[in-house]
């Protein structure tokens, strides 16, 4: 939640920021264009950073989670074990011996 609030932040700053200088722009239209195009570059470089980075996080935070349980099946087999034979006593309740 904190990095989607930080880029609604820059991207608000960074409209604000190519409206006021539009208004404010002392050049000619060619030239402000140009510089509206690379500001949008660098705002879409900067868009595409942080969805990298936040992508990076979820998969590393992915993998710690998918680790941590993995660990703990590992250390802890008859975790594992408790749950199969729980599996094999309902399906023999469910199916009687002939």
């Amino acid at each position: 939640m904190k990095k989607t609030s930080v880029l609604l932040s820059v991207l608000v700053a960074a409209g604000a920021g190519l409206i006021v200088g539009v208004l404010l722009a002392p050049n000619s239209g060619a030239r402000t264009r140009r510089k509206i195009l690379h500001l949008g570059e660098d705002i879409f470089e900067d868009l595409q950073q942080t969805v990298e980075d936040s992508f990076e996080d979820f998969k590393r935070e992915t993998q710690d989670k998918f680790d941590e349980f993995r660990n703990k099946l590992v250390c802890n087999p008859e975790l594992h074990l408790i749950q199969k034979g729980s599996k094999d006593q309902t399906s023999k309740a469910n199916y009687p011996e002939s």
